[in-house]
């Protein structure tokens, strides 16, 4: 089962950046599915989710619920993607996560280059978010998600939650 740890931003968080980014996608391109739409933490790959859900829950169980937002874009080869920020930081999470903070940028992917683009796709196509800087929000867990191959592409299944702490003196985050 491949198996993945992410933070999944609230609805204001998504609705704002959905406005921003518009309903126009690029020849070539597809937009992911906004349901799915999420900061992924650390890959695990093919593991078992019993082992893995409680490295996580050892890891990460209180660990502080970081102040975060949706802001500005970036790219990877075929994806673009609305950047994160961190009001603090994500290291303590990722880490507990079993990625490498150093390597890690804080994203959720938007567009992602069709396998087969057809004709005269946009190579590089305008991200109109990104200006976009979304409400702040502070996660109330981190999740242990499967993702598994159905119709239309990746279907996400939440195998573990893990509550997060609200920072000391933050009632309720």
């Amino acid at each position: 089962m491949r198996l993945f740890t992410a933070l999944w931003p609230p609805a204001s968080a998504i609705d704002a950046l959905r406005a921003d980014a518009g309903d126009e996608v690029p020849r070539g391109w597809r937009r992911t599915d906004v349901t799915t739409w999420h900061l992924t933490l650390a890959f695990h790959g093919e593991v078992d989710p019993g082992v893995s859900a409680r490295r996580l829950e050892r890891a990460a169980h209180g660990l502080s619920a970081p102040r975060l937002r949706l802001a500005g874009a970036g790219e990877f080869d075929g994806v673009r993607w609305a950047g994160v920020e961190v009001d603090g930081s994500l290291d303590g999470l990722v880490t507990a996560a079993g990625g490498d903070p150093t390597r890690f940028v804080a994203h959720v992917t938007v567009l992602r280059r069709r396998p087969r683009p057809g004709p005269d796709p946009e190579a590089r196509p305008a991200t109109p978010w990104s200006g976009h800087r979304g409400p702040w929000w502070r996660p109330g867990e981190v999740l242990l998600v499967a993702s598994e191959p159905g119709r239309g592409g990746m279907r996400y299944r939440v195998i573990h939650r893990v509550p997060l702490a609200p920072p000391p003196g933050v009632a309720g985050g």
